[in-house]
């Protein structure tokens, strides 16, 4: 899999370099280009990231769990243990993963304090896109997800139902 950086584009004024959509917008692009092969080749790796993860413990501590749990599911589904589960979600944990396992991404790892910021906020948004398939998972394992994933966030109602407000029309 061809590992392409997030590019940081320049702010307009009073606008933040990067935003979680760009992080978002990376996690569907590289989910759609990973191949089974590249599963294998991440899971060759997986005792030096579940390493790196425990470094992160004090850090992100639900970054640690959220990495265990994303080798854990991915080597079940290399060894055809768990079918029933979205390749979607498989492939948005593998890019994850990986994304964590580069020390050169966006915010570079060996940074103190902040290094690992990114990587916690991609494991959030990959664990939140992914959700459904993971909480069918943890159910399936009976994994207690209390403190794994965020709260769901609060449904929008209809957009018939939305307040909508109108600008005046500007006259010529």
């Amino acid at each position: 899999m061809t590992r392409t950086k997030l590019r940081a584009r320049r702010p307009a004024q009073g606008k933040q370099l990067l935003e979680s959509a760009d992080f978002t917008s990376y996690l569907h692009e590289k989910a759609a280009q990973l191949a089974p092969a590249d599963l294998q080749t991440l899971l060759t790796q997986s005792e030096a990231v579940r390493e790196r993860a425990e470094q992160e413990r004090d850090r992100h501590p639900r970054l640690l769990r959220q990495v265990q749990l994303s080798l854990r599911l991915l080597h079940d589904h290399v060894e055809g243990q768990c079918p029933q589960i979205p390749y979607y979600t498989i492939s948005l944990l593998a890019v994850a993963l990986l994304y964590f396992a580069d020390p050169l991404d966006v915010i570079p790892d060996w940074i103190p304090g902040i290094g690992t910021a990114d990587d916690a906020l991609v494991f959030e948004l990959a664990f939140d896109l992914g959700r459904a398939g993971i909480e069918r998972y943890c159910t399936w394992k009976d994994i207690n997800t209390d403190g794994l994933l965020l709260p769901p966030k609060p449904a929008r109602p209809p957009a018939a139902k939305r307040k909508r407000t109108r600008k005046p029309a500007r006259r010529r």
